[in-house]
């Protein structure tokens, strides 16, 4: 039994990451959804969320210096395209490739 109870503890700890890829994140659309979606959490719902959390959320995004690289636990992490190869990267993407045209190469 306990045995059981242990390795239960350690699935609980166990944080899956998921990558969401999204195609031509420097037009507005996929730029918004990938902002969206980078502070989201996996699985959380709205309803979830109380009044303490979303205070501890404010204050968070309030501290100056705060890294957007640094990814929060349990997010999303964005890897996407680029129309354009002097498009800079956003910064809430984890990765970014260049979309070439098919007549170049």
């Amino acid at each position: 039994m306990a045995e059981e109870e242990e390795v239960a503890a350690r699935t609980e700890k166990v944080i899956r990451i998921q990558r969401v890829f999204i195609n031509l994140l420097d037009s507005y659309s996929s730029r918004n959804i990938g902002k969206f979606l980078s502070n989201s959490v996996v699985g959380a719902s709205l309803e979830e969320i109380t009044e303490e959390e979303e205070n501890h959320d404010e204050d968070k995004s309030a501290v100056p210096g705060a890294s957007s690289a640094n990814l929060k636990e349990g997010t999303f992490q964005i890897v996407g395209t680029l129309s354009a190869l002097e498009t800079p990267c956003p910064n809430f993407a984890v990765e970014t490739y260049y979309v070439s045209p098919e007549g170049e190469g």
